[in-house]
């Protein structure tokens, strides 16, 4: 673990001490630091470090090795100590003990024998000590003094209509207060409801006078009793946490008490945005699993402290613990949650407890407890090589490429994510849908952007494993709840993408090359159920003058997908995406639907289509089942348009069929 600005070469250390070899080689064996050990400081402290390791003077690092002193002196000389990527190891065939060696990187720096073994910051115990707050007021401080991260609550800006109110001493009851122009600081909470067989507390419109009055600390489940303790321990005297600040439903909900609560909750959530990028910090409970599991850490990180003589004759301490790896940890469940997605983005500043230590992210740096992860200026970070965010992260550019890309994230890592609740799909991504609607303006349309719709309307679900001809085929949900052109209408575990640009796309276009419009977009529109312009919506249409050509539904005969399509010749399918199982749609095998191009682009000598393809409801009217890729050579095509005023439209004519107007619901 030592760092030294001595020159290696294959002589230099062979004659070395063994300490100096581990940096080296990588591995020494006990017998060879002994050895080491009468002559050098450094090889008697690692010598006495890896006795106290095997003999179990190290709880909660290793266990003992031996049973006995006699054991111990057969095995001794078999122990191997190998160091690497900070990490030391002591290991004696099957058993082994890992650990980081360190000095405090709060305190002053000093050497032993002319070197310095790394820097790392001491962590508390568990994620509620002393310690940890003390860490946390000090990152708080200083993104709201120094960074240029959004600030917490100011007078130009109300706060959420309902709060817990939090002041008094540690195990003191809460209440629910209506704000009406407080202007004080609140904690947000971001955590997972979790399974209603545990212990859950919600407002709803018979409990809310009862939670004003008070709500007694024995009856909160314990995610946010630990909410609590954090608010008191850092000072703030309000804290937000969705099921006890929203009114909820409940089980014998009368139809005056639902039409209340969905009032609520359509005002709250139109609000979500604002509520969380207004926050003090917003709380991320990654070890909860549910309403009263708790997020405070359960394992002790247990540090020893080695005491050795400085080269200046001081005293000082090296100290030792487990090493803690963020990049080994599980993805917590808080984070395939679909509700969790806009509390990970919108907030400017989130506080993590995780595993071992707490963590902190805002706009500006990324940094934890034990100082492994410190990063400013770039948002690389573990979080990201799950979630593949780096530019969701940031607020969504103003320009139109760049907030095409923003959305992109957002809806493919939200569509991988799942809800307890399929009707949330709308109002769980409602306050990013704000964020973006309040930097570039523009109609929302469950889902997609009429700004961006020729894009939006090309997209197709993929499996877990992202491969873009694999399957990620969905399902309807039994009730109405968005357009058959939005992603929002289909019920999958997989990730939304897009045909050009899009997490995985499935054509790869120079950029700053995109496809010519092969279709005319005559209207456009969703009639909204609630009073959330981002939220649920009651109905949409969708009026296009396109060509439409019929095709057969078979089975794939790659196994692929669960069903495909037959096309007649000059055009040739390059792939095909349904969009749920054919019994969903009401199709069976044999059936006839048609396909229609939306969008198109020219290669050499061959033209490609990025198609929906359409069952026929009645009329005019259709809805989509899924999305196909065709192309066709261009000697082929022949152009039946004339009323078309765009150009691009001739290029992009299906060969013996004209444009029909028709209405996609």
């Amino acid at each position: 673990m030592a760092t030294s600005n001595v020159p290696w070469d294959e002589v230099s250390i062979k004659n070395s001490c063994a300490h100096r070899v581990l940096h080296a080689s990588r591995q020494i064996t006990f017998p060879e630091l002994s050895s080491s050990a009468g002559s050098c400081r450094i090889c008697c402290i690692y010598r006495d470090i890896a006795l106290d390791c095997v003999r179990g003077h190290l709880p909660g690092i290793s266990e003992a090795f031996f049973k006995n002193e006699t054991e111990e002196k057969l095995k001794l000389e078999r122990l191997v100590i190998s160091e690497w990527h900070e990490l030391l190891s002591i290991e004696l065939s099957d058993q082994k003990a890992n650990f980081e060696l360190f000095m405090d990187a709060r305190a002053d720096a000093f050497e032993v024998s002319g070197e310095r073994v790394r820097s790392r910051y001491r962590v508390g115990r568990y994620t509620n000590s002393r310690d940890s707050f003390e860490r946390a007021r000090e990152w708080v401080s200083e993104c709201v003094a120094k960074h240029a991260c959004p600030k917490p609550i100011t007078t130009e800006v109300p706060l959420p209509k309902r709060l817990i109110g939090v002041e008094g001493a540690l195990e003191d009851p809460v209440r629910l207060v209506e704000t009406r122009g407080d202007e004080s600081p609140y904690i947000c909470l971001s955590h997972r409801w979790g399974d209603p067989t545990h212990k859950q507390l919600k407002t709803t419109t018979r409990t809310l006078d009862s939670h004003m009055k008070n709500i007694d600390w024995e009856s909160l489940p314990a995610t946010f009793k630990d909410a609590v303790t954090v608010c008191r321990s850092m000072d703030v005297k309000y804290l937000w946490i969705d099921s006890l600040c929203i009114l909820q439903s409940f089980a014998d909900i009368t139809p005056n008490e639902l039409e209340a609560t969905r009032r609520d909750f359509a005002q709250e959530n139109s609000n979500m945005a604002r509520t969380y990028q207004n926050s003090h910090f917003t709380i991320s409970a990654d070890l909860s699993d549910h309403m009263d599991s708790g997020f405070f850490s359960r394992d002790p990180v247990d540090e020893y402290r080695k005491e050795v003589t400085t080269d200046s004759g001081n005293q000082a301490f090296w100290y030792i613990r487990k090493r803690i790896n963020h990049y080994r940890e599980d993805i917590p469940c808080l984070e395939t949650r679909g509700w969790t997605l806009q509390e990970f983005l919108l907030p400017p500043r989130v506080l993590h407890f995780g595993k071992f230590d707490i963590a902190w992210r805002c706009k500006t740096r990324i940094t934890c407890e034990c100082g492994h992860i410190d990063r400013q200026e770039t948002m690389q970070s573990h979080w990201h090589r799950f979630h593949k965010l780096e530019e969701a992260t940031k607020p969504p550019p103003s320009d139109w490429k760049g907030a095409l890309k923003w959305w992109e994230q957002v809806v493919h890592a939200y569509t991988s994510r799942q809800l307890t609740n399929p009707a949330d799909k709308l109002p769980a991504l409602s306050g990013l849908a704000q964020q973006r609607k309040h930097v570039r303006g523009g109609v929302y349309l469950a889902g997609l952007w009429q700004d961006s719709l020729l894009h939006d309307l090309c997209w197709y679900h993929v499996s877990h494993y992202n491969m873009a001809t694999s399957g990620g085929v969905g399902y309807r949900p039994p009730y109405y709840r968005a357009p058959s052109w939005s992603w929002a209408a289909v019920d999958t575990d997989s990730g939304c993408s897009w045909w050009w640009t899009g997490p995985i796309g499935l054509h790869s276009l120079p950029p700053p090359k995109e496809p010519k419009q092969a279709c005319v977009i005559v209207n456009v529109g969703c009639e909204l159920a609630t009073t959330d312009p981002t939220g649920e919506v009651r109905s949409g249409f969708l009026d296009i003058k396109t060509s439409l050509t019929s095709a057969d539904i078979c089975r794939d005969p790659h196994e692929e997908v669960l069903w495909t399509i037959e096309l007649d010749p000059p055009l040739r399918k390059l792939l095909f995406k349904p969009d749920c199982v054919l019994e969903d749609d009401g199709l069976k095998f044999g059936d006839q639907i048609f396909y229609a191009p939306i969008a198109g682009d020219k290669f050499s000598s061959r033209v490609y289509f990025a198609c929906l393809a359409l069952k026929h409801i009645d009329g005019d009217i259709y809805q989509r089942v899924g999305f196909c890729i065709v192309d066709a050579k261009r000697a082929d095509l022949q152009s039946h348009h004339e009323d078309t005023t765009a150009s691009d439209l001739e290029d992009f004519a299906w060969p013996g069929s004209e444009q029909v107007q028709i209405r996609i619901i």
